[in-house]
């Protein structure tokens, strides 16, 4: 067995298997994102090919986005009391709140808005039926 300089060795100079990583296809992966563009999927692949491989890190850098947990909140209203007011609360007590019920509720994304909704009621549970979607650059903007 002769010696490569490139061989990795271990701590007694003995020769130590590594593995290749395996080589990726950009032509294959830009092909897949054009198939999910095409299918509705949202993403575009640039058009130069020097952006392809930078594209492509970039839509699985967001793959591991697409897991982390979000606090949604739904904002029925607001409304402003004396401290004396809160204090006196009990059970029962009724807290008017400033919309009324006809006007959509806000719904937030770990604090920024997201939507505005109407509340509907589904076997027994509140939920949320969305009306209006901020755009994406305005939604982006807030989030982040």
């Amino acid at each position: 067995m002769t010696e490569n300089p490139n061989d990795v060795l271990d701590q007694g100079g003995a020769p130590v298997a590594t593995e290749e990583p395996p080589e990726t296809d950009i032509k294959q992966s830009t092909d897949d994102l054009d198939a999910a563009a095409a299918a509705g999927g949202g993403l575009a692949v640039p058009a130069g090919n020097d952006d392809v491989a930078a594209f492509v890190s970039d839509a699985q850098n967001l793959d591991m986005l697409l897991d982390v947990g979000l606090k949604i909140t739904v904002e029925m209203g607001r409304t402003r009391m004396k401290f004396r007011d809160v204090l006196n609360l009990s059970s029962g007590s009724i807290v008017e709140l400033s919309k009324q019920m006809s006007e959509p509720v806000d719904i937030m994304v770990n604090g920024a808005l997201l939507a505005t909704g109407e509340v509907v009621v589904i076997d027994d549970h509140f939920a949320v039926r969305i009306t209006k979607l901020l755009n994406r650059v305005e939604r982006l903007k807030r989030v982040l």
